[in-house]
């Protein structure tokens, strides 16, 4: 057998010492280290500097529990791999059946209704606004007192389920059917044998009792998209004695080009904030075209003596405030 030089064995001590080397290799520097002064010197200052070497048979016992948690380690991981992939599938799962099965109950603006109402029959449509979701169910509850409410579930389209969702229901109730509504906020889609538009009851819902109430007035306005019409305005109000009024001041130049547009859609708004606020007489425009200032006001008389009626009614019923809307488009 070829004895190692001192070099090559304390170069390999290291390795000994952590238990990396063979178990050729530790035999061989095992005998040389016990037959060498030199390199056994060297070999102690490294254990003591180490924490202390193991004995063959110490690290033999320790290189079969190395082995051993190795192994476990490995099991474990596998294991932890294994769990956090059934955490990710139970939550695809959950948000699978939630989103394209479960769904939720639909909210104001979320679903539009198209209702036809023959005898005791109710054909319902019911469409999402959003074209990425689909209808899953319709459900129906009658009141008892001629009301009946629709509730739409929402769930993401679908094999399954894909857009809209039409269905026939049988009015039971001993009382006539006079108003249907629909959703959580019991939006008011049919009354009296008209369907309501869903432009109609946005407007029709910001109805209020005072003028004086900006910011009442403000949803109105918001609701006539008076900004998006014609432009932005600030507002001046009229309460200190009655008749009370509303003046709506626009900020920018108008154009002339559009000037009987302008006027057409004051006109319409201005008697459908009179006929929505209860207290309301008159509402005033004041603008300017090409330098010059223009001043118009609406009033209260003249629109219903115009009308037939008090315009004030519209205030009581949604069908009412929407037979006025169609005659202003006409007026």
């Amino acid at each position: 057998m070829t004895k190692l030089p001192c070099e090559i064995v304390q170069d390999l001590l290291p390795l000994y010492i952590d238990k990396l080397t063979s178990d050729v290799t530790n035999g061989e520097v095992e005998a040389h280290v016990l037959n060498c002064p030199a390199c056994q010197s060297v070999y102690e200052t490294m254990k003591n500097e180490e924490g202390g070497a193991l004995s063959p048979s110490e690290a033999a016992s320790e290189k079969k529990q190395i082995d051993f948690l190795k192994k476990y380690r490995s099991r474990a991981r596998v294991i932890g791999l294994a769990v956090v992939l059934a955490v990710v599938v139970l939550i695809f799962g959950v948000l699978v059946t939630r989103n394209y099965l479960i769904g939720e109950m639909s909210e104001y603006g979320k679903v539009t209704y198209n209702i036809e109402v023959v005898g005791n029959e109710v054909h319902v449509t019911a469409i999402p606004v959003d074209g990425k979701d689909a209808i899953s169910d319709l459900k129906f509850e009658e009141s008892g007192d001629g009301f009946l409410w629709i509730r739409s579930r929402i769930v993401k389209e679908s094999p399954l389920h894909q857009g809209m969702k039409t269905e026939t229901y049988t009015y039971s109730s001993a009382e006539p059917l006079t108003m249907i509504l629909a959703d959580y906020e019991r939006t008011i889609v049919w009354e009296d044998g008209t369907a309501i538009l869903d432009q109609t009851w946005r407007i029709w819902a910001t109805k209020h009792m005072y003028v004086g109430d900006m910011s009442a007035n403000a949803m109105t306005a918001n609701a006539l998209n008076l900004r998006e019409k014609i432009g932005a305005f600030t507002n001046e109000l009229q309460t200190e004695n009655e008749p009370y009024g509303w003046t709506i001041i626009f900020s920018d130049p108008l154009d002339k080009k559009q000037e009987k547009y302008y006027r057409s859609e004051m006109k319409k708004a201005a008697y459908e904030m009179i006929a929505l606020t209860q207290n309301l007489d008159h509402v005033s425009f004041r603008y300017v075209i090409d330098g010059e200032e223009f001043e118009e006001t609406y009033y209260e008389k003249d629109a219903s003596e115009a009308y037939g009626r008090s315009i004030k009614d519209c205030w009581q019923s949604v069908k009412q405030f929407q037979d006025f809307v169609r005659w202003l488009d006409l007026y």
